[in-house]
């Protein structure tokens, strides 16, 4: 099935990118950072084959990317609504999404608080909707909170592919030169997105202030 569902909003992106905003230098030097433009390639190439797979959906994207580091009220309510109301939660997990950004956390957390609704008679009613993705290498014990869902790994490719995102991750795999792997790891993980919406609806949660949504990935955070 592609296009609308009846009972999705109709401005609601398909899924939102969660991922480590990189701070701004002191001084504006120089090209921006490589993180940045990796996560925008990756946005726009996951974009590119969810619509492929899920149909044109007129004056809706297909992806949500919060680009925005000046902040402010009307920032916050675009990522408010767009984690609240997005069908699928794909993040980028590196350590400095894990432990050192509180939006994560924060989107995340209201991405997790959404009621997860079969939309089919045999669809597994314990599956989440968020797919975290190995952006860079992890070391150590992923955070509590995280642990609880399964990361990401791509079916049906050659073990050394498979092998090759596990050590590097989807940025390293850039890095190194390995595109055709990453492609190949991009298509299916915009082939996951389409599953998940449509074998399943979340029902949106709109908040209007992050006040009471934690900012750490350790249970004992607020």
């Amino acid at each position: 099935m592609t296009g609308e569902f009846k009972n999705e909003d109709p401005a609601a992106p398909v899924f939102f990118l969660s991922y480590s905003r990189p701070k701004p230098p002191l001084r504006a030097v120089g090209p921006p950072r490589e993180a940045g433009r990796f996560v925008t390639r990756f946005f726009d190439d996951l974009t590119a084959d969810v619509n492929d797979l899920v149909g044109a959906m007129p004056g809706r994207g297909a992806g949500f990317i919060d680009v925005d580091t000046a902040g402010g009220d009307l920032w916050r309510r675009r990522v408010l609504y767009a984690a609240g109301s997005c069908q699928v939660f794909v993040c980028l997990l590196s350590m400095p999404y894990l432990h050192r950004s509180e939006w994560c956390a924060r989107e995340w957390d209201l991405f997790a608080r959404r009621e997860v609704v079969p939309r089919a008679p045999d669809a597994d009613p314990a599956e989440s909707a968020i797919v975290p993705v190995l952006w860079t290498p992890v070391t150590g014990d992923l955070p509590p909170v995280v642990a609880e869902v399964n990361y990401f790994r791509p079916p049906r490719l050659p073990s050394a592919d498979r092998a090759a995102y596990e050590a590097e991750g989807m940025l390293g795999l850039l890095k190194t030169g390995q595109v055709n792997v990453y492609e190949a790891v991009v298509w299916r993980i915009a082939q996951h997105v389409e599953r998940i919406r449509r074998t399943y609806w979340v029902k949106p949660l709109y908040l209007e202030r992050e006040d009471g949504l934690r900012t750490t990935f350790e249970r004992s955070g607020p």
